[in-house]
């Protein structure tokens, strides 16, 4: 396949940086009330990724649906909780593959997510862009405005970055996302839980 893909397009979580999507929100549901409303804690988990609300606004929702204990803090802890971290081989990886393709990353993120990851890479692989450093282009939902498994993210990326479909390769965790990469052209590759996204590249020549 190597030989007809000219871009590389990750997902971040669980492709790039290990995480615990269930640990993470089963721990978070335990700071909530018992009468919490669910509907305003998965609107405000939504309008976060888009980017249509602030951190602040993300954190008091929450807190609004909290036991009266409950502080600032805690949220940010638990939600951060939800990022393991990313080890040197797979930053490694991608150092290679820039060499060779343009690689962009695509992913349904948040402002405090992402801080944590500029400072993961910065405080334990001494990486001081973690955007530049590894990727040619980064697209995360929250700057977007918009969010996986929407098409329209995809077409606008395409749009953005002039990519070709049919020249790129996505690779992600989430069928239904790679489903709707592959109905506009995109070559695709699902990440399954304990895989290596780069033992895959490596197999098909990419590196």
């Amino acid at each position: 396949m190597g030989k007809n893909i000219q871009n590389l397009l990750f997902d971040l979580g669980n492709v790039i940086i290990d995480i615990d999507f269930v640990g993470a929100h089963d721990r978070i549901k335990q700071l909530f009330k018992k009468d919490a409303k669910q509907e305003v804690i998965e609107k405000a988990y939504i309008d976060y990724e888009c980017g249509r609300i602030s951190t602040d606004i993300f954190i008091n929702t929450l807190l609004s649906q909290c036991e009266r204990k409950v502080q600032a803090l805690d949220i940010i802890e638990t939600w951060n909780s939800m990022l393991i971290g990313i080890p040197e081989h797979r930053l490694e990886m991608l150092r290679l593959l820039k060499k060779k393709y343009t690689i962009y990353v695509l992913s349904n993120t948040n402002e405090l997510h992402l801080e944590w990851m500029r400072r993961h890479v910065r405080n334990v692989h001494q990486v001081e862009s973690f955007d530049k450093e590894f990727f040619d282009k980064p697209y995360y939902s929250h700057l977007v405005g918009d969010m996986k498994p929407n098409a329209s993210i995809f077409k606008f990326i395409i749009e953005d970055s002039f990519m070709v479909p049919a020249l790129t390769l996505y690779m992600d965790d989430i069928q239904k996302n790679l489903d709707v990469a592959e109905s506009l052209g995109f070559n695709t590759h699902l990440v399954i839980p304990g895989d290596e996204v780069g033992d895959y590249l490596r197999q098909q020549g990419f590196y």
